[in-house]
């Protein structure tokens, strides 16, 4: 019988990339959500990232996070198409088979050109076979809600882009599990899961704030997980699933103290 492969993004621990990984696999997730910046500043190089990843067999979900691509300014195409190929290469480079790639939060997006860039960073990551997850975030210009991405993505029939299920971005805007009505499971890359303490702020720089420095592990905070969870279920979802959550204090935690409570939270919700 399959099973969801679980994983952890690394921006949850603190300390060196190797540490980070090492308390990701004792505690035992299958994957991690891992950096551009966890790779280039790891000081034993990318080869130890690779070596250990091999020799543990843990996985990686993705490489994040290319920003802003599509719908990207006149004359800039050239510096961020560079900078795909830039993550390409990362990711084959630690045997990643996928890039996260948000909506834009650019306020001079060219929302006319979106739907080209995507088509092109689709055709050009296909040849390497690699997939975009493609996320839709509660401050984005654009596509800032599943309901609006999933439209995007199914208008484009891109084979290769997906979508990044993130429960705090859903709950920040008021959503609920409906959202993931007439979406096919297939085409849901991953799950995120965290929490928040407070109802979230309607202002996008306290919004902003929270979401980068005070998520919670699942079950510390005030969302109803268990409906996001059934209905995950229920639809027969068969994806990753794990946490994504950026927490100053958890981070400066030991790490393989803070990659156990994050393995119980997840358990918690999807044993």
């Amino acid at each position: 019988m399959n099973r969801n492969l679980k994983f952890l993004n690394l921006v949850l621990l603190g300390g060196e990339t190797e540490q980070k990984l090492k308390a990701a696999h004792a505690a035992g997730f299958d994957q991690v959500e891992i950096w551009r910046e966890d790779i280039e500043n790891n000081s034993n190089g990318i080869s130890s990232i690779t070596k250990f990843a091999i020799k543990k067999g843990i996985g990686f979900t993705n490489l994040q996070v290319l920003r802003d691509f599509a719908g990207i300014p006149n004359g800039q195409h050239k510096q961020k198409r560079k900078e795909l190929r830039q993550f390409i290469h990362l990711a084959q480079a630690i045997g990643c088979n996928a890039i996260q790639a948000p909506a834009s939060t650019r306020e001079d997006c060219l929302i006319d050109k979106i739907d080209d860039d995507l088509r092109w960073i689709a055709s050009e990551a296909i040849r390497y076979k690699i997939k975009i997850m493609y996320e839709p975030m509660a401050w984005c210009t654009v596509d800032n809600t599943l309901p609006l991405a999933w439209e995007r993505i199914k208008r484009l029939d891109q084979p290769n882009i997906g979508l990044v299920v993130d429960l705090f971005h859903i709950y920040a805007l008021g959503g609920d599990a409906l959202q993931l009505d007439g979406i096919p499971v297939d085409r849901i890359y991953e799950v995120q899961l965290s929490d928040i303490s407070i109802k979230p702020p309607k202002d996008k720089d306290s919004l902003i704030n929270i979401a980068r420095h005070e998520r919670q592990l699942p079950g510390n905070g005030i969302i109803e997980i268990e409906y996001f969870i059934d209905k995950l279920k229920s639809i027969g979802y068969q994806g990753p699933i794990g946490i994504e959550v950026f927490n100053d204090k958890l981070k400066c935690l030991p790490p393989h103290e803070v990659a156990k409570q994050a393995w119980s939270a997840l358990n918690r919700y999807w044993p």
